[in-house]
This record gives C-alpha cells, structure tokens and sequence, in this order.
C-alpha cells in the first residue's frame, strides 16, 4: 500500500507550470519555409511539387502537388523540439469534398504512425486538434478516438503504441487533396505534456500476503559454505501486521545469511530513508547492503541496535550507508537515487553465540514519486456566465468574482460558493490568481480562499485553506497542492471576507488531480463475465455479470469499492448502480477478489449497445478501469429461415475454435466458413473441424480447399492427383451432411506462371466436385477483377465469383462494376459473391467500423451481390494483451481474457443481418441533397430501407405504406417506433445509416 505523506514537493511554481504550458509554434517566420521541407515521395516516382511560405496574417504554408507524370503523394515535414507532447493543433484549408488529411508522426523510438485524420467535407479553412498522449492510450484500450478514418505504423518499435517524445511531423497530400494545386497549412502548435511534479510517498515493504515471506528472500551465503538459517513469517509489532524472523546458525562455519528484497520494479524516484522495527535477544549488530539506481552495490557492517528482546525503531539514510564499502554500477561511493536491492545480514560478529534470531516489522521506504496532472480537471475563468455560485452580500461575477464589503456593513457576511464538482481521493493542485484592495491592520483582516471536500451522502468531509489576501496588491497566482480524503465525491470553492472591508477579486480557477502511478500497482487485471453467449442477453435473462480482480497485493478497504456505470455508443452515461464490494477468494492460488453484478433492465433498451465501466481505486493513482460490451437482442429472426436462404456468411481468424460458431450463431449467421480439407498424401484422408457445432445449431458450412496452398507456395507440396483425390474422398465423406458452397481460394498474388498454376488448381478441384455433383456450388478465388485470371480461362472453373475489399464502400460498387466489364468482355456472366468484405480498423473508433459496415453491406446487394462476409468475428486472446492490435481491431467481438463481449459493429452486424433476413433489393434512390435510399422486401410485403447522408445531417419524408407502423433502427440498435399516418414518414439522417422496417401492401410489393 502507498501512503502519501503529509508533505508534498512541488518543484515546479504556478508561474513556471503555465510558463511549461505554454504552445510552441512549429512555422517560424524567420526560417526558410519557416522551417519545414518539402518531398515529393520518392518512393512512389513522378510527383513534382513545392512547399511556399507565405505571409499573411499569419504564416501560412502552401503544399504544391502535381501528379500528372505519377507519384502518390507530397510532403511537409517538421522536425520537432525535444519534448514530451500532449497534442498537435493546426488550421488547414482542403478543397470542398475532401473529408481527411494525412498525417504521420515519427515517435521517440523511430516508428512511424500514419493517420488519416477526419474533417469535414465543405472545404475551407478547418482546425483541429489532435490529443496524441489521449488517442494512442485509447488505441490501447481498444475504444479510439473517432477522430481517425485509417490508422497504420511501421518502423522503430512497430508496437502500435505511442513513445515520447516526437521527433517528426509531416503532412502528406495526394491526389484527392491537391484538385486544386495545393493546400494550406497555418497555425501549427505543439503543447507539451503537463510538467511532472515530485511527490513524497511512504510506501510497505512488509507485504507478504495471505501467508509466506512475501517478496523477500531468504540468502545462505553459499560462496561461504557452512551456514545454516531461514526466514518465516511471525506476528508483528502491530495487530495484524505480520513481521519476518531471520535466524542463523554458524556453528558449522559460514560467513553470513541474509535477506533480501528487490525494489528495482518499483516506480520510485528517490529513496530518503526506510524506517523499520528490529528485536532480538541476542543481536547486537548487522550488516546492510543497498543497491542504487546506478546498479553500484553499498555494504556497511556492524549497523549497531539493542539486543533486549523489545522492539525498536530504526532508519536507514541511504546517503549515510553510501561512502564505505562499494561496487559496480557508477562505482563512486556517491549515492544514485532509488533503492533497488536491500538486504540485511547476520554474521558471526553480530552475536556473542553462534546461533541467533532478528525480527524485522513495519518496513517502510520514505520516497519520491513522480506526478503529472491528470485530465481530470476544473476550471472557472469567469468569461462566460458562471452558473450555480451561491453568495451572500455584495458579489458580483464579470469576467472576475469580487467580494466588496464597506465599513458600514462590516457586520454583514460576504462570500461566494462554487456549484460543487466531482473530484475523488488523491492530492490536487488548486490554484487561482487574487488582488485585494482591503483594510488589514495586521493579515487576520483578510479574504480566504478555501476547499471544500464532501462524501457520496453530501456530509461535508474537511476544509482546506489555500491562501489568504490582505492589503493592496496587485493579481498575484497561488498553487497549492491538497490531499483530498478517500471518501471524497466533490469539492466546492469557498471565498468569503473576514473582519475586513474593500475590495477581494479571483480569477482563473483551476482544479486538477494529481496523477501518482503506484510504485507497485495493486490490481493485475479486472475480468469482466457473464453467462450470456458473447454478453447478448436474451430478453429475459436477468442482465448479471461476474467481476474477478486478481492482483498481486491485498487490497485495503477502500480500494475494494467497485464502481459502476453503464453508457452508450456515444459514451454518455445512461445509468451509475451503486458500487459493489470486491469480496477476496479463498482457495486460490493468486490471490484475487470478485463481485457479482446485476443490472435493472427497466433502464435498458431491448436491441440497444451499451457499455458496462467499471474501476477499482488504487490510492494517489488514476483507478484501473476496464469495460464490456453488452445487449438485450432477441434471437435471431434468421433462425426462422433456412440456412441458405440468409444472405451472410462468416469466415474467421480461425474457424476451428468453438466459441466462434456459438458467437457467429447468436448474431443470425447461418452459413459457417470452416476449414475442411484433406492430407495431401495417400489415401488423402477428409478432415472438417467444427462439424459437430455447425449441424447442433442448425446451420450449414462453406469450406475452403487447398488450393489456397497452391496460391501461396505453388505445386511444392500439392499435386493435382491430390487435389482431383481429396476432393473426391472430402465429399464423399461430408457433402450430404450440411454443405453451402465451396470456396476453392484465398487472395492469390503473383502474375504469368503463378496464375496459370493457380486456376489449373481450379480446374482440378473444379472438375472433380462437378463430376461428384454437378450441383454444388463452388465459389471462385477471392480476386481483384484482374484481366490476366480471365485469359487463362479461371471463369470457367467457378459458378461465382468472390473478391475482398477492405477500402471505403464506394470502391464495392466500382470492384462489381469492373467484374461486370470482364464477364462481358468474356461471355462468363455469373453471380458475385464476396466472402471478405471488412475494414482496416486499428485506430478506428467503432463507430467508423459499424458505419462502413452497414454500408458495405448494402451497396454489395444492391450492386446485385449474392452473399456477403464481414470480417471478422473472434479470436482469442486468453491473456489479454491484443486489444487494439491489428488482429483483433478485426473481430466484432472484443476477446480479452476471452471473455467475449460485442463491440458496437457486432450489435449492428446483428441488426444488418437480422433486418434484411430474406428480403431482396427493389430500387434505390439518390436524393439531390446527398442522401441515399435503398430498398428490399420480401415477398410478404415486409420492406427494409436502408437510409445515410454522407453530407449533412437532413431530416427526409421516406415513402412508406399509409398507417404502416414503422421501426427506426439506429446505428447502435436503439429502436423507435413511430405510427405512421400518412404514406410518408420524416426521419432524421447522417451519416450513421438508419434501417427502416415496415410492412407494405403485399399487391404493392408484386
């Protein structure tokens, strides 16, 4: 447990934090291109081009971009200063249409991350503000921002993760961007992170758990054989703290044994002193040995101490130990900072018998932390209207809060209130600048500036005083550094006149939490469960999960509260139940707690997304949050049709693993990728994993075929023998039990021998299913529309033809379109079906994910596509450490701890899947002010209109059947439904799509 002490060390002053604060401007009027170069992409030759500086009001940079000879991109590029960065700000100007900007940043170890960041599309002057430190912890989190449209990195660490600081800016502008010739740049600023500040910490080093010595070790001194000794566990000199017994025995011979605890894992700046308790009948003295951060190792013999059976209390000063006996490291004899290695030694001076004890209790190392300041911050400048401050007598709030009292009303109260605003446990900075113009014989005629500290229940906690003002002075800034109580939900400003009259002012008030990281956290990890398949909650299921928490320490009291809350896809919070209690495990082999959790479905949509939050405090630290995803969706109304009659199809990381047939089952998939194959030796033995699951849940299965081998490694370790053969044995051992289609290939790449070799793979496996059963369908390898598979004759190898795309939805419909060109150009004229449609979503927030998603989806059926994949659902990720990654950023289902939980895509997946079930595209309509409007039905005149504005927000009239009750699908599931009175029906839309459900006239729909 970490107790923050009483005292705080603040290095930095107020003056100096703002100072420290303050942006830096990265064009430089006084600098060529005010310090920026220009590129012209070389990897990718033909671009020409130039960078301008040009001053206007402001200096302003002109990107010049030519591609008419080739080239993909220009470039400008900062190199930046050598410090920590919080967020990059500039203004750019883009033609009208252009909707991103592509940026890179080079981190501290090289790599480079490349971000394509999201503006509007009505052109001119546009600013915006990246919070780099803000976006890359929520890419690790797993939930970014919704700030970036395409996320990629290479180089340097390649981890995906931000390292400080910065090195490079560059801005990157191709050909969509430069329409017009160029694009401007202005006013481009970097803010620094918050400077740190030192914080003096107490931290135990006397936690040994629930049994055993804890993270100290027992030492023999086997370099000097003969010793004998141990280290146990005994009660301390407190209730309930346990203490450590090293005994020894050199009546064999030896030189010393010892114990030891390594500290170097500890966060700890500087160690100042460790306070102990000793007792012992017999020693008299020890030795000590101290590691420092330099890795120099310092030993002093013959530490003196009281041998009579009492405890007493002993410090350590580090700095005293230095200066004797030393080794290693920076070798000086100097002490280097932190503690990393203590131990204590017995030896034959440090008894009068050769046999001994020395008991050692309430351990404690006195340190230095460091700490920044947290986003978790108030402030009041009074410029605008300050709502909510309570005030007694003459208070007036322009621009500034002035209390004003006169002589002859010295009697009145005068004082000033802020509405209360949360806060939590922990030290927080409060400052605030003051003038005063006021009658002060001596400073107990004064104003008082005060916090306040309250519980969950509104009981006033403590007060703090910050400062006081007296006399005439002019606005002067205080900084004061305050421990608020653990059981602290919110603070309040407090200002108020004593005994004086005249004229109190304050202004640009300021609230922040310090963030203090613990030497040694508590909590390993929070595990968030339930019974419900992928958290899809049926209707009535009671909405109950199960938390676990295993940690690596015991937790105190307070850091075993749970808190709650449930938000929405947007983030806001829809619900806070009470906190729980973490209760600890008996019987477990690490130690751990859990809660169990039940949530009110009364405050729960049937069909909507939501998010459970939850936290566990952990002292001066920012509390260890996870979250998980859930919903209450009914079952699948696709389980009321035939497998084959849905539309969707799913394949996956690996289609082996059970818990993605139950995951891809409850969202209404009906057709399953696995892998089925056979050995590629005699007798070419069939094998299909996942079989069983597939016919339990009434399902039907696509396979794919080795041919994939063919596609990656030619005919190295595949013969055509064995393709005609196992294809052969693959059906007769599995074709009358569930089989969809067939898939013969996976994304061949290469040209000339390779895609001759490709499709007489095709051919082969092609032939021998129709010679089976000329009814199978056997899908095409997923490729591009590529002229060069069509002469060698591959379309006529396949009943249809499948092809993957990852990019915007726009280039679904022009990838069909192109395929249609072929089949003309080739008289091969067949269905298209795509069995990877997806996203490049690392770095995306999933709300991008679910967007493209539905509109992928919807522009493949009504470009005439015959089945559709979206990639991915699931991959495990038992310990917890893919969240975010590329993989992962994939699947629909979040997999930590393999605990899956839907993302905001799965929900919509669902919707997708489940609104369209049977229906078939009718028309679509392209509206005049960008909306888009896509109609299926079925033919029991049940309609689905899939409706989006890539533009602007507009509220349309849809046609609908006059008095049709309409259901409004939004994109996170929440369902409304609206009566419909008229043959037209007003919906809002953006470009989030909304499904439109209602029933038509079944003579309408023929």
């Amino acid at each position: 447990m970490i107790r923050p002490l009483v005292c705080v060390l603040l290095l930095l002053t107020f003056a100096t934090f703002a100072h420290a604060q303050q942006r830096v401007q990265l064009i430089d009027a006084q600098q060529k291109l005010g310090g920026w170069t220009f590129d012209n992409g070389k990897e990718f030759p033909g671009a020409v081009g130039h960078l301008e500086l040009k001053q206007e009001d402001q200096p302003t940079l002109m990107l010049h971009g030519d591609f008419s000879a080739g080239g993909m991109y220009v470039q400008a590029a900062k190199r930046l200063p050598d410090v920590p960065i919080d967020t990059v700000s500039f203004e750019v100007n883009v033609p009208r249409g252009v909707s991103k900007l592509t940026t890179r940043l080079i981190d501290g170890t090289g790599q480079c991350h490349q971000l394509d960041i999201r503006l509007g599309d009505k052109g001119g002057w546009q600013q915006f503000t990246f919070p780099v430190a803000r976006y890359f912890a929520s890419l690790e989190a797993g939930a970014p921002m919704d700030i970036i449209t395409r996320y990629e990195k290479w180089s340097g660490a390649n981890d995906g993760r931000w390292h400080q600081p910065a090195k490079l800016l560059v801005f990157l502008a191709g050909r969509e961007a430069l329409q017009n010739g160029s694009i401007s740049i202005r006013n481009v600023t970097l803010l620094p992170t918050p400077p740190k500040v030192e914080i003096a910490q107490s931290i135990r080093l006397d936690e040994l758990g629930e049994e055993g010595t804890g993270t100290w070790q027992y030492n023999n001194g086997n370099e000097f054989p003969g010793a004998k000794g141990s280290l146990v566990r005994i009660e301390g000199p407190a209730d309930e703290q346990p203490a450590l017994r090293l005994s020894a025995d050199f009546s064999a011979g030896g030189r010393y044994v010892g114990t030891r605890n390594r500290l170097g894992h500890l966060d700890v700046k500087q160690t100042k002193a460790i306070h102990l308790q000793v007792l012992s009948d017999e020693v008299k003295e020890f030795s000590l040995r101290l590691v420092d951060s330099s890795d120099q190792t310092h030993q002093r013999h013959g530490i003196k101490m009281v041998a009579d059976g009492q405890w007493h209390t002993m410090t350590i000063d580090p700095a005293k130990i230095a200066g004797g006996e030393h080794w290693g490291g920076a070798n000086d004899g100097q002490w280097h900072g932190a503690v990393k290695l203590i131990e204590v030694m017995l030896n034959g001076r440090s008894s009068d018998s050769p046999s001994m004890h020395l008991d050692m209790g309430d351990i404690r190392m006195e340190a230095i932390v460091e700490g920044q300041r947290s986003s978790h911050v108030w402030n009041e400048d009074f410029e605008t209207q300050a709502a909510d401050w309570q005030s007694e007598g003459d208070v007036t709030l322009e621009s500034q809060l002035t209390l004003r009292r006169t002589l002859e009303k010295l009697q009145q109260s005068t004082l000033a209130t802020s509405p209360r605003f949360p806060v939590q446990g922990g030290t927080w900075e409060f400052a605030y600048r003051w003038q005063s113009k006021l009658h002060s014989p001596d400073n107990s005629f004064h104003g008082a500036v005060a916090v306040r500290a309250f519980d969950a229940g509104g009981n006033l906690l403590a007060t703090f005083p910050l400062a006081i003002g007296y006399g005439d002075n002019d606005w002067t800034s205080v900084s004061k550094l305050v421990r608020l109580p653990a059981a602290a939900t919110t603070a309040q400003w407090d200002v108020r006149l004593n005994k004086t009259y005249g004229q109190f002012s304050i202004d640009d008030l300021s609230a922040a939490r310090l963030v203090v990281q613990p030497a040694e956290p508590s909590v390993e990890s929070i595990r968030i469960a339930s019974e419900a398949v992928g958290n899809l909650f049926y209707p009535d299921d009671a909405i109950e999960f199960h938390v676990s928490v295993p940690t690596v320490k015991a937790l105190d009291e307070h850091g075993r509260q749970l808190s709650l809350e449930v938000c929405d896809y947007r983030g806001e919070v829809v619900a806070r139940p009470s906190s729980v209690s973490l209760n600890p495990v008996a019987d477990k082999r690490q130690r751990e707690y859990q809660a169990n959790v039940s949530l009110s479905a009364d405050a729960l949509n049937v069909g909507q997304f939501y998010e459970l939050h939850v936290s566990v405090p952990q002292g001066e630290g920012d509390p260890v949050t996870e979250f998980s995803g859930f919903a209450i969706l009914p079952e699948a109304v696709s389980k009321q049709y035939r497998p084959e009659q849905i539309p969707f199809t799913i394949r996956n990381w690996d289609s082996r693993i059970g818990d993605y047939f139950y995951l891809a089952d409850r969202l209404g998939l009906r057709m399953m990728g696995v892998w089925g194959g056979w050995s590629n030796k005699p007798p070419y033995k069939p094998h299909l994993p996942g079989l069983e699951l597939v016919q339990k849940l009434d399902a039907k299965w696509v396979t794919g075929t080795p041919c994939s081998r063919v596609e990656d490694e030619g005919f190295k370790n595949v013969t055509e023998e064995s393709l005609r053969e196992g294809m052969t044995n693959f059906l007769e051992e599995y074709a009358d039990q569930g089989l969809a289609m067939i898939a013969l290939g996976n994304e061949p790449h290469g040209k000339g021998q390779v895609v001759l070799d490709n499709v007489k793979a095709y051919k082969t496996v092609y032939e021998a299913v129709k010679a089976f059963d000329p009814e199978i369908h056997v899908i095409g390898t997923s490729v591009e529309p590529n002229d060069e598979y069509f002469r060698a004759g591959y379309q006529n190898y396949l009943d249809s033809y499948d092809f993957h795309i990852y990019e915007h939805y726009t280039k679904v419909r022009r990838t069909m379109a192109e395929y249609r060109e072929l089949m003309q150009k080739y008289d091969a004229v067949k269905p298209i079906h795509s069995t990877e449609l997806g996203l490049n979503s690392q770095g995306q927030a999933r709300l991008a994910v679910a967007i493209e998603l539905i509109k992928k989806c919807t522009v493949f059926f009504a470009e005439g596509g015959e089945t559709v994949s979206w990639f991915t659902i699931m991959y495990p990720d038992k310990d917890g450490n893919a969240r975010g990654q590329f993989g992962d950023a994939h699947c629909v289902f979040d997999c930590k701890f393999n605990n899956y939980n839907p993302r905001l895509d799965a929900v919509t997946y669902y919707n997708m899947i489940n609104s369209l079930g049977v229906k078939k595209f009718q028309e679509e309509k392209q509206h005049p002010d960008g909306t888009q409007e896509f109609l299926f039905t079925d033919d029991q005149g049940a309609c689905l209109k899939v409706v989006w504005n890539d533009e602007r927000k507009k509220v349309v009239d849809l046609d609908v059947a006059a008095d049709a009750k309409v259901d409004v699908i939004r994109i996170d599931g929440l369902r409304k439904r609206i009566d419909a009175n008229r043959a037209l029906v007003s919906i809002e839309v953006s470009e989030e799509p909304v499904l439109v459900l209602y029933q038509q006239p079944r003579e309408a729909t023929q």
